[in-house]
């Protein structure tokens, strides 16, 4: 399995919003990860890539804390909801909890 250093540019040991994540990783030249390619998804099946994830139910890089990542990918039927990963590929959707604090990887 690749290293945390070969699949994102910057992590943060802090958790913050969706705003501050995504302000975070244009700050350090990348952006949040996406779900399938894809800023909007309405369903993500099993074996969807994600930005340096590997795929949604897939394997978890070595070294990454097992948690609730932002992606950079919303949901396409709620505009405002973002999507998650968790610590064993599954896709989550936030429900207008963009003001959560979750943590952060960006890729580039």
């Amino acid at each position: 399995m690749r290293r945390l250093k070969e699949l994102f540019i910057a992590w943060s040991e802090s958790r913050m919003t969706w705003a501050d994540a995504k302000a975070f990783c244009r700050q350090k030249g990348g952006r949040l990860p996406l779900i399938g390619g894809s800023s909007s998804l309405r369903d993500v099946p099993k074996g969807t890539p994600i930005d340096g994830f590997g795929a949604v139910g897939g394997r978890w890089p070595t070294g990454l804390p097992r948690d609730l990542y932002w992606t950079g990918t919303g949901y396409s039927n709620s505009p405002g909801d973002s999507r998650t990963v968790g610590g064993d590929g599954t896709v989550y959707v936030f429900y207008n909890h963009q003001g959560s604090s979750l943590r952060v990887v960006c890729v580039p």
